[in-house]
Order: C-alpha cells, then sequence, then structure tokens
C-alpha cells in the first residue's frame, strides 16, 4: 500500500487537500469547527473556543502524519475552509471518513473538486475497486454531491453520534471503479 506521506498534498483548481499547520486553528474555528451550520452535519464534536480550537489543531496534525487525511485550504490564499479523510478498508474497498466545507465556502464547486481529489487518489493511484460515500439522510447538499458522482445507494446504517446522543441515519453508497473510469 502507498504511504500517506506520498499524498502530503493535493492540488486542484481552486483548492489543495493538504496537512494541518498550527497556524490554521483560527480559520478552522471560524468555518468548521464552531459553526454549527456545519458540525450538525458531522460526527465530531464541535469547538468552540480558541483554546480548544488550538488543541485540536494539534491533534489533528498528529493524527494527518498516519493516515491519509488532510485540511481543505484555498488554493489562492492557502486558507483552510474544511477537512477530508478517506481510509483502506482492505482489498480494494476506500471510504471517505469525514468531508466537509465551511458554510461560507459552500455552493461554489469546492466540494465536488475535493470529492474529485479523493477519487482520483482512491481509484487511480492506490488501486481502490470501489469507494464508499455516506451522509445523513436530511443532509441535501451531501446527497446531490454523491448524485453528481453516479455513487449507487448501497444500504442504510442506523447510529447515534457520540457527543449529542443524536439519533442519525446514514445513507451509505458505492462507487465502482468501472463505473467511476466511465464518467471520465
Amino acid at each position: 500500500m502507498s504511504s500517506v506521506n506520498n499524498y502530503e498534498t493535493l492540488t486542484g483548481e481552486s483548492i489543495v487537500l493538504r496537512k494541518a499547520r498550527e497556524s490554521d486553528w483560527q480559520s478552522m474555528l471560524t468555518h468548521v469547527w464552531g459553526d454549527e451550520e456545519v458540525y450538525k452535519w458531522m460526527l465530531f464534536q464541535p469547538t468552540l473556543t480558541e483554546d480548544g480550537a488550538i488543541e485540536r489543531c494539534r491533534r489533528s496534525i498528529a493524527f494527518q502524519k498516519e493516515h491519509f487525511a488532510w485540511f481543505v485550504a484555498l488554493k489562492d490564499t492557502d486558507e483552510a475552509i474544511g477537512l477530508c479523510a478517506i481510509r483502506d478498508n482492505g482489498e480494494g474497498h476506500w471510504e471517505e471518513c469525514g468531508i466537509c466545507i465551511g458554510k461560507a465556502f459552500q455552493g461554489r464547486g469546492f466540494g465536488k473538486e475535493m470529492l474529485s481529489l479523493l477519487l482520483d487518489l482512491s481509484f487511480n493511484k492506490l488501486g481502490a475497486d470501489d469507494f464508499r460515500y455516506g451522509y445523513f439522510t436530511d443532509n441535501e447538499k451531501s446527497k446531490k454531491l454523491a448524485e453528481k458522482f453516479g455513487f449507487v445507494f448501497d444500504r442504510f446504517e442506523d447510529m447515534t453520534r457520540p457527543w449529542d446522543g443524536a439519533r442519525k441515519k446514514i445513507v451509505s453508497c458505492l462507487l465502482s471503479k468501472e463505473k467511476y473510469l466511465s464518467l471520465g
């Protein structure tokens, strides 16, 4: 398997998926961790203080050293506006394990560009046979993103979000390598 270190940066037209930096805490607090419009769709607990964001940024840096995980930054300013991660589920099966773009940056195609970069990495560089994408049933923006890429419904998953006890239903979808390549 390819090393995480081989893919520290993935560059798109308007965004860069890059490893976190300590200086990212403020933009991540503003755009992601502390914004209810973003974290209501996420599994992670919100971070609402500066000290919490500084510590969370440090944890992100440590986590990203060993995982296929990045902050999403604007290419022209390098401002962190989101995050994403994928993981290997074995034998050619990859999945996203968290993606988001700050609300102020939604509707500009950054989510589509981010997912495109993740799919390219998974299928063309890491040898994925399929890629799993999940979203809460009430997250229309995430549903539309899955539809744009041709993901096919696979199953529902029930879960209880750890930080607030909210019961959520996740739509779990798959995209095969063959379908991905045919959309090319």
